[in-house]
């Protein structure tokens, strides 16, 4: 008993211990114990993807009433004088935001070391790019239909002006004394859901920490290492500082009552969730300096959930991203560029950044497949900007209340010393930033050497390849047997090939023949039951070899009537986007269909024969004055042996795997209805028993997932690099997982 008695004490004991421990250390311990457990175990943490799910949308279930509720309370119990009052001293607020952030974008990439870069094709180049709709995101003809898909700024548009329509009425504290309540209430709830964040925390930093890549990480370690500085430059130097300029609150005080919210808002990567967190601190820290009064109150209640919907900080500073895009590319910008970036930048920031950043690098002239590397950034540097959203909506709200309350503080002493402290930081840290970039960032540019060291995803060393015609047999009778006959009495099934179509098939840097094409033509033998014997074709030739049985198919070959007098064509198993091949300086020339009709002067290379791309000629550049040049293919033009040209027609898949052999180019794709090209198998114009048997094939290459699985390895570029199992303590280091 005694024993017992002693043991139920201790466990008493550290329950007590855990229970007065502050909610931060305990977000930091679930948050290091969940890294923990994702280095240990590796990829099978994901197994906690439903706790941490389940704990972010239990923090969001709350916030969007409350949300509702705040404004309408808000502005409800204002004066229309005090209205008017808070909304041009918010906007003051937010303009000085805007600029101190801006002023941190744009000093961050003197920390740029020098790179080159290009990537693999993306469904992104042919996508039509998404306008900025305004109306779309704050003007909703049905509140409701907002409020079920989460439109925030509808939402907060609405229910400001229910608020709004609130003031002056007589009877309106009988609405907005119900609405306290229900307010209240919801409060109650996430403080609750707020007690578990130590457990939501601990299962999104196992996911995280066991699932995410190192590659992920490296691939973009000057972007995540500079977005990180600049946030924790924004974060706890900057914004803090400015609040400590203006208002009696000190630097310890306003970090202390937002930690809580900074850790959620970060482990999270959600700042929304963290609203009620920010309003409730914020009247703590009033209520201890004594100046906590109505109109300070209702300022915080507002202006949190209003400026959130406005570009913050944390939203801002994924402008970074357009400098380091200009910088992957070699194009820099200038001094005025970043005036520019301020202009429109701030205005397209209303939108999301994944439609304002398109709009963005179009305007600068950048690369557009670079953008595709924005989202994986997201895993990272989306904790971070939500962290410095949060701290901005803070400093929001204690500067708003001040302005509000009477107690704002304007010295040019204070605000001196806290400008000069901003800029101290700021140089100290991009110098520091730039100095680990220096010696930590291996700027080589690999990519050419990723595509040439691809590897078939499965063996083919069963297969016949010729490198040159002349070891190629020609049976003299061959070309009187049907060509299923003569396949099957050879055993081979002859099929052409490029050796220099990337990524359709190439000679990788081993000497092995690979390729999407070759992949997929190999499956094909294999359904014929016979062996794949890959022959060099000349284009211009095709129709004659495959007449003289030279070869029995030829894949890739474009679905145009330009083939169909000479061959016969199998159902299409790819379709292809017509783009154009530019140096990257010059692709806002020819984005735009309407721009291309209006042009003059160009020199554009076409490949093969100007008839075979005549509709994709026609398309793009209609009546325009232009030359065309015909090449034989667009090797030439890539390797710069044709300076006279302006552009290169070529399939978007094509131009993309060039453009990883020679950076300096990118490609383009005309908007909008860009003209599109079918793929199929060409085959002797009497081989219709054959071509039937390659229809069905197809068919069924389609509905197995084959020709996807193909698509994402070589043209997608998932076969790029070597692919293996997730690093971990248990796999690694113990041996406990095979």
């Amino acid at each position: 008993d005694y024993y017992q008695l002693h043991d139920d004490m201790h466990m008493k004991n550290i329950f007590a211990a855990v229970s007065h421990t502050s909610l931060s250390v305990r977000i930091i311990t679930g948050l290091a114990l969940g890294i923990f457990t994702g280095l240990f175990f590796g990829e099978p943490a994901a197994a906690l993807q439903p706790i941490a799910d389940i704990y972010i949308r239990l923090m969001q279930m709350t916030v969007l009433p409350y949300l509702v509720m705040s404004l309408i309370i808000g502005f409800g119990q204002l004066e229309a004088d005090t209205a008017r009052r808070l909304a041009v001293r918010a906007g003051m607020l937010l303009l000085i935001v805007w600029v101190l952030s801006f002023a941190v974008i744009a000093a961050m990439p003197s920390a740029f070391p020098t790179m080159q870069s290009a990537s693999f094709f993306s469904n992104a180049l042919v996508e039509p790019r998404q306008p900025f709709e305004i109306a779309d995101l704050y003007f909703t003809s049905n509140p409701f239909h907002s409020l079920s898909n989460a439109v925030i700024p509808a939402v907060v548009l609405f229910s400001s002006m229910i608020g709004i329509g609130l003031i002056g009425l007589d009877d309106r504290e009988r609405v907005l004394g119900t609405l306290r309540v229900l307010n209240a209430s919801i409060i109650r709830i996430t403080r609750f859901i707020i007690s578990l964040t130590p457990v939501g925390v601990f299962a999104i930093g196992a996911v995280a920490a066991g699932t995410m890549t190192p590659e992920t990480f490296v691939r973009l370690e000057v972007y995540f290492i500079t977005f990180g500085a600049a946030s924790l430059l924004l974060a706890f130097l900057v914004l803090p500082l400015l609040v400590t300029a203006l208002t009696p609150f000190t630097y310890r005080e306003i970090l202390a009552v937002g930690r809580e919210a900074l850790l959620t808002a970060f482990v999270t990567n959600n700042a929304f969730i963290v609203l009620p967190i920010l309003v409730e601190r914020t009247r703590v820290l009033l209520r201890r300096h004594r100046l906590l009064t109505a109109e300070s109150e209702s300022a915080a209640e507002l202006l949190v959930p209003i400026l959130f919907n406005f570009p913050n900080a944390g939203r801002l500073l994924t402008l970074l991203f357009v400098p380091f895009a200009a910088w992957l590319a070699g194009n820099t910008l200038s001094a005025s560029d970043y005036s520019s970036l301020f202009a429109v930048g701030v205005p397209s920031y209303f939108a999301k950044a994944q439609v304002a950043l398109p709009f963005l690098m179009d305007f600068f002239a950048l690369p557009h497949d670079l953008f595709q590397l924005y989202i994986p950034t997201t895993i990272i540097s989306g904790k971070f900007d939500s962290m410095v959203t949060a701290m901005n909506l803070l400093a929001f709200a204690l500067l708003g209340a001040g302005a509000m309350g009477g107690f704002l503080v304007v010295q040019r002493r204070r605000l001196l010393a806290a400008g000069t402290m901003m800029a101290a930081g700021t140089l100290i840290t991009v110098i520091a930033v730039r100095l680990v970039l220096e010696t930590t960032v291996d700027t080589t540019y690999q990519k050419d050497e990723m595509l040439r060291k691809m590897h078939t995803p499965r063996d083919i060393s069963s297969a016949i390849i010729h490198r040159d015609l002349a070891s190629v047999q020609i049976e003299k009778t061959a070309s009187d047997l049907p060509a299923l006959t003569r396949i099957r009495e050879r055993g081979t099934l002859r099929i052409g090939y490029d050796p220099e179509n990337l990524p359709f098939s190439f000679f990788n840097l081993d000497g092995e023949l690979v390729g999407f094409d070759i992949e997929l033509s190999k499956d094909l033998a294999e359904a014929l039951g016979v062996t794949a014997e890959f022959v060099p074709i000349e284009w211009p030739r095709l129709p004659a070899m495959l007449a003289d049985s030279t070869i029995d198919v030829m894949p890739g070959t474009w679905y145009r009537p330009y083939w169909f007098p000479f061959l016969r064509l199998s159902a299409p198993y790819l379709t292809g986007t017509m783009a154009l091949a530019v140096h990257d300086k010059r692709r806002h020339e020819f984005d735009s269909i309407d721009t291309l009709h209006r042009s003059h002067g160009l020199k554009i290379g076409v490949p093969l024969d100007i008839n075979q791309v005549k509709f994709s000629l026609e398309r793009y550049f209609g009546d325009a004055d232009v030359d065309f040049i015909t090449l034989e293919f667009w090797r030439p033009f890539f390797e710069g042996r044709h300076p006279e040209l302006d552009a290169f027609l070529v399939p978007a898949e094509n131009g993309s795997a060039w453009t990883l052999l020679h950076p300096e180019y990118t490609v383009v794709v005309p908007q909008p209805n860009p003209v599109k090209v079918p793929s199929a198998f060409g085959l002797a114009l009497d081989a219709a028993e054959l071509a039937d048997i390659v229809n069905e094939w197809v068919v069924f290459a389609t509905d197995e997932g084959m020709i996807q699985r193909a698509y994402d390895y070589w043209i997608l570029g998932q076969g790029a690099g070597e692919k293996r199992p997730r690093w971990s303590i248990a796999r690694d280091v113990l041996g406990w997982i095979d």
